[in-house]
């Protein structure tokens, strides 16, 4: 686990802590409040009923008989008064019921509802006292106040005033045990902490499972990109080993075939004398057909093997489009006529030029040209356009034909390197199946794009964009063609 997490967990922990203490003591606190409004609300109804029942009626004997206590204990009136009392309170929660005078004297105690311990009539008589001239209720909560079976209780003292109209004669002093309710408070203080707690500890124990498994997936993730790079960078390398290898094979297979056509050029143009028999006529134009054919092969695959590994180089000068897409249409214009497919030319009127590679753009042309020219049965068409888009500032050129097409799902065959449509022994059209991707490359590394549009049976529509100069980039190199 990250030192991060370790430190947000702990911060989060203390916060969860702190948070769930806090709302602990606000719920606490509001039902205490709610438990002292309660017990208020009780003595205060207690209390005007109490009034209303019994002090009325003893009030105008007992009032003058404050100040002398032996009356208040031998009173005949008095004993009415202290026994009317205590049935009042009988069968309420009250613990113990104490009255004083205006002048502060303790006129009675309920003495049945002594549950306390000790002989003090209260157990905090100075909050009582204090409370003598006040015209409202007043009320504490006293906590582990003794009681006389060993225990301890939570007590509320109530005071409450004796009223007349507006004149106060006296006190009232309820207390009222609240013990349980107090219990019950405190307990779902501790349970809303510490359910709050548990679950925090709970969560951030699925996280740091969740994180833990997370790390792992990650690890196991890096080291399988690890492996994935280092597979890519031996394929990368094979790849360039390969192509290497086919550069330095064509390389090696050029120079005994250009012995091969020279000399069969040489018999065939001379025509030696010890030749005489023409079937040896024959076999030296096979001979001648052959080598150059191959010859053309290796050419295909040297230029591809080196496309691929970067090792082209461009010669640019300026290049008029016009007069390229018109030389191309001259050479193939020989086996276009025997073949006989019609070649149309649309450029526009206006000449335009390129800062290209003409070798390049030349080979593109005439690989398209003449496979275009190829798959066309006689009586097709053939032609080529050519236009300046001024929106992206780039050369468009489309080479469209009547010819036998190729069906949707067969161009990316078509365009794989040594791939044809038709790839049996016994098929009708020759070829090396580079001549699409060897094309295709070529426009990329002049800067443009290719596409093609196919339909069988119906032709072929290839399109490829060229730059108006070709923008240097990593892996290109480009120089200036010498005059």
């Amino acid at each position: 686990m990250s030192a991060y997490l370790r430190l947000f967990s702990i911060i989060s922990l203390l916060a969860v802590i702190a948070i769930a203490g806090l709302s602990g003591v606000m719920l606490r606190g509001a039902a205490v409040a709610h438990v002292m409004a309660t017990v208020e609300r009780g003595s205060a109804d207690l209390s005007q009923g109490y009034i209303n029942a019994v002090w009325k009626q003893y009030r105008n004997t007992i009032i003058p008989l404050e100040h002398d206590p032996a009356q208040l204990r031998t009173n005949p009136q008095v004993m009415r008064f202290a026994e009317n009392t205590v049935n009042y309170f009988q069968g309420t929660q009250l613990i113990r019921v104490n009255i004083y005078s205006g002048a502060g004297t303790l006129l009675m105690t309920d003495s049945i509802h002594t549950n306390l311990a000790g002989n003090a009539a209260s157990p905090d008589d100075a909050f009582a006292l204090s409370h003598i001239k006040s015209v409202g209720a007043a009320s504490q909560v006293l906590h582990d106040v003794a009681l006389r079976n060993g225990g301890a209780a939570t007590i509320v003292q109530t005071v409450m005033p004796i009223r007349i109209g507006q004149d106060s004669e006296g006190i009232l002093e309820l207390l009222a045990d609240v013990s349980a309710p107090w219990d019950d408070i405190v307990h779902f203080q501790l349970y809303c902490t510490g359910g709050i707690v548990i679950i925090f500890l709970m969560f951030l124990g699925v996280l740091f499972l969740t994180s833990r498994k997370a790390e792992s997936i990650i690890a196991r993730q890096h080291e399988a990109n690890v492996e994935l790079a280092a597979a890519a960078a031996t394929a990368q390398a094979e790849s360039r080993d390969k192509s290497q290898f086919l550069a330095n094979v064509s390389h090696e297979l050029r120079t005994p075939l250009n012995a091969i056509i020279g000399f069969s050029d040489i018999i065939k143009n001379e025509a030696m004398p010890h030749t005489q028999d023409r079937k040896y006529d024959a076999y030296i134009n096979d001979i001648h057909a052959s080598g150059v054919h191959l010859l053309s092969l290796i050419n295909d695959i040297l230029d591809y093997s080196k496309a691929e590994a970067g090792k082209l180089e461009l010669e640019v000068s300026e290049v008029n489009a016009h007069k390229m897409v018109q030389n191309c249409l001259r050479l193939v214009a020989p086996r276009a006529e025997s073949g006989g497919v019609a070649l149309e030319e649309r450029l526009p009127k206006d000449p335009f030029s390129l800062h290209t590679d003409g070798k390049k753009f030349k080979q593109v042309l005439l690989n398209l040209l003449s496979n275009a020219v190829k798959f066309t049965p006689s009586g097709g068409k053939v032609s080529v356009s050519g236009w300046h888009n001024v929106t992206d500032d780039l050369f468009y050129f489309e080479v469209q034909d009547s010819g036998i097409g190729i069906a949707p799902k067969d161009i990316s065959r078509a365009m794989a390197l040594f791939g044809q449509v038709d790839n049996t022994l016994k098929r009708k059209y020759e070829g090396t199946g580079l001549g699409l991707p060897l094309t295709k490359k070529f426009v990329e590394l002049l800067g443009g794009k290719f596409t093609i549009e196919s339909e069988l049976n119906v032709g072929t529509k290839i399109t490829f964009s060229l730059p108006r100069r070709i923008a240097p980039r990593e892996g290109l190199i480009v120089k200036e063609a010498s005059d």
